[in-house]
């Protein structure tokens, strides 16, 4: 377990950054390109210099050599080595431990193991497949027994399915190995699924950090809610379970069924990006769809933005500039909006 805190840390990118990653806690680091991020895990691995102080465990980093840091660092282009099979690339890191062939062979069995890779022991990285590629990377991190894991989009060259995959079995595998994880990414479905917390950057700056649901019910940096886009905020005068995992939300106009996460719902919110319009109505059943009136359109970047008023509820949805089938759509036209389950987000 590591604690690792950041004081006024800066260099010809950073501004002044403070952080603190608590022990065992995993730390999504979101903004756009260019915000700092890659720039902060080099700065804390130790392979860019700043001003300031990083401490691990209350540790001056500046007195601790990279090699005795025991921190993993995982790059977003993975850097595996393409003459060595994939038993000598996991095993590369543990060279330097002053361990005998055999402890280093029994920990490289161990990690590969726990990762489900021990079958690629003697196959070389040309031959392998993305996922399985990422999963190498990720035991190599893992080998050196880190006590902090630094991650580079750990999931961005991957498929969506593969990607999900990999998603679950790093939480898993990073809450039972009990480390500090900060890793980056610019897909907030992964920030909110693996992260305890985000921190969000921008122009080498933390401008926001806390819970998914606090950034995006209470952002406090308009940049934040730029990245976050627009989310549909609402209300809820009363709650009722109706099986199967589920509730039944009156908000005082409109009743959605949302998920059941067993806990007092306040608030519910969805992401406009996940709001998706109809001009005829959609086959299936009525749950969670509802027919409303356009009130506001707004342009932005590539993006439309457009106000559905449904029965005095205001549900933000967006829309695509190449979206050929809305491309028309106007102040005052009636249109079906969906509002997808998995999507819902309970406050």
């Amino acid at each position: 377990m590591a604690e690792i805190i950041l004081n006024n840390v800066k260099n010809f990118v950073l501004e002044k950054v403070n952080l603190t990653v608590r022990h065992r806690e995993t730390l999504a680091i979101v903004g756009e390109t260019g915000a700092g991020k890659t720039t902060l895990i080099k700065t804390i691995a130790g392979l860019t210099p700043y001003q300031g102080y990083i401490l691990l465990d209350g540790r001056d980093l500046r007195t601790v050599p990279i090699r005795d840091r025991q921190i993993g660092y995982l790059p977003q282009d993975l850097f595996l080595f393409p003459h060595m099979t994939v038993f000598s690339n996991v095993a590369a890191g543990l060279k330097s431990k002053r361990m005998t062939r055999e402890a280093i062979a029994h920990r490289t069995e161990e990690v590969m193991t726990l990762l489900g890779i021990e079958y690629l022991a003697g196959r070389y990285p040309a031959n392998l497949s993305g996922g399985e590629k990422q999963r190498v990377a990720l035991a190599r991190a893992i080998a050196i027994y880190p006590d902090v894991l630094l991650l580079d989009e750990p999931f961005s060259s991957l498929d969506v399915k593969t990607a999900k995959y990999l998603r679950l079995e790093f939480k898993r595998v990073v809450h039972s190995l009990g480390l500090t994880t900060l890793f980056i990414t610019h897909n907030l479905t992964e920030a909110e699924e693996i992260g305890d917390r985000m921190a969000v950057m921008d122009a080498g700056r933390i401008v926001q950090t806390g819970r998914f649901s606090e950034a995006f019910v209470a952002p406090n940096h308009p940049k934040v809610s730029e990245l976050l886009g627009a989310y549909s905020v609402l209300g809820c005068e009363h709650a009722e379970h109706i099986g199967n995992g589920l509730l039944r939300v009156d908000t005082g106009k409109i009743t959605i069924v949302v998920p059941d996460e067993q806990r007092e719902v306040k608030k519910i919110a969805i992401a406009s990006r996940h709001v998706y319009l109809s001009k005829a109505q959609p086959p299936g059943p009525d749950v969670n769809r509802f027919s409303g009136v356009i009130e506001k359109i707004t342009h932005e970047r590539s993006l439309w933005r457009l106000t559905v008023n449904i029965s005095g509820e205001r549900i933000v949805a967006e829309i695509a500039e190449g979206d050929e089938a809305l491309h028309d759509l106007k102040r005052g036209d009636d249109v079906y909006v969906i509002l997808r389950l998995r999507h819902l987000r309970v406050v």
